[in-house]
């Protein structure tokens, strides 16, 4: 029997999360109450818990985390899932309808809804994302591993911009990954799947002992931006910035080779600017590419790949604590304690 009343985070501000216990909400035509089985903390929910919001994603005071799963415990009348379903839910859901979707270039869709409160014990999920984000769970697939399902889309979403902007076969190529949190270890792991040979960039010595269990066949200990700069024997046909840091963009951006690409995957702050070498960029053809977010091909992509190698996606899920203790996980993430945290609910 579902309870009447649940507990929810909401940020309330920068560095500031409220648990509220909440009325059980009551699925509408189309939409489905979904109970959280877990939920994982990452990079972006500490970005947001710091600052205080998100440019695109929510504003305090709101429901916060965004990578979930769980089991539908109601169904609206007319709903795509039914009672008992375990499913993954993707955090945004386009219209399909504006010139992007029709590009499928869906993560730029002009009326882009995002989805928020995945730590929580139950998420109420809406009409759009009922009909479009949300995915049938593969069967044995431990929650923790499927809810990492979003970070993974977008690094399956950065590989295919960069793939699509290289002219040569990635066997051939080198690529650098700038920091080794859990979504440049995702992108070490896709690049190096296809056998493209891939350094690691990292002041963590932990986080480069797993760099190289993902596949990072050179690993340097340093920060974006140390010393002098790359060198002439440091350029790569890619370089991805995984820091979400100017630091990082300047590095990537000043380790190509000639026709390189960087990927500025991390998100900076709003107004950070980029100073960079129009001659250089110009007479080496280099091409600098905004990555954000994920399409739904890539979700399901993503989906897919984990359930092919949940053990070694699983290593990236270092603690579990209960919704009480979400502070606690975010403070393990910012301490360089944790790669990931899941986050299970504390009733239901």
């Amino acid at each position: 029997m579902t309870p009447r009343r649940q507990t929810q985070a909401f940020l309330t501000g920068p560095g500031q999360l409220e648990l509220r216990l909440l009325p059980m909400p009551e699925p509408g035509a189309e939409e489905l109450l979904l109970r959280v089985d877990a939920a994982t903390t990452c990079g972006t929910d500490v970005k947001v818990y710091r600052r205080g919001g998100h440019p695109t994603m929510l504003a305090p005071p709101a429901p916060f985390g965004h990578e979930v799963t769980g089991t539908i415990v109601r169904a609206g009348a007319g709903a795509a899932h039914g009672e008992g379903d375990a499913v993954v839910v993707a955090n945004s859901a386009s219209c399909g309808k504006c010139r992007p979707c029709r590009h499928k270039r869906e993560n730029l869709c002009r009326h882009l809804a995002y989805l928020n409160g995945a730590f929580a014990d139950y998420l109420l999920i809406p009409e759009a994302m009922a009909q479009r984000s949300v995915h049938p769970r593969p069967a044995g697939l431990d929650p923790a591993v499927a809810a990492m399902a979003e970070p993974l889309a977008c690094a399956v979403h950065c590989l295919e911009r960069c793939l699509g902007a290289w002219s040569g076969p990635p066997a051939e190529a080198r690529a650098l990954v700038i920091g080794c949190g859990p979504l440049g270890l995702m992108l070490i792991d896709l690049f190096h799947g296809m056998r493209t040979q891939v350094r690691a960039l990292d002041p963590h010595r932990r986080r480069l002992e797993a760099a190289r269990s993902f596949g990072a066949a050179e690993t340097r200990l340093g920060r974006a931006g140390d010393g002098d700069g790359p060198t002439a024997e440091d350029s790569f046909d890619f370089a991805i910035d995984a820091t979400g840091t100017p630091a990082g963009w300047d590095h990537a951006v000043k380790s190509l080779a000639p026709g390189g690409v960087a990927a500025l995957f991390g998100g900076c702050r709003p107004g950070t600017t980029l100073v960079i070498d129009a001659e250089r960029v110009h007479y080496r053809e280099q091409t600098l590419l905004g990555v954000y977010h994920h399409r739904p091909s890539s979700f399901r992509a993503a989906l897919d790949r984990l359930h092919t190698a949940p053990e070694r996606y699983g290593a990236l899920v270092e603690r579990e604590l209960p919704l009480d203790r979400l502070t606690e996980a975010l403070d393990l993430m910012i301490g360089r304690h944790a790669l990931k945290v899941a986050i299970r609910p504390v009733s239901g």
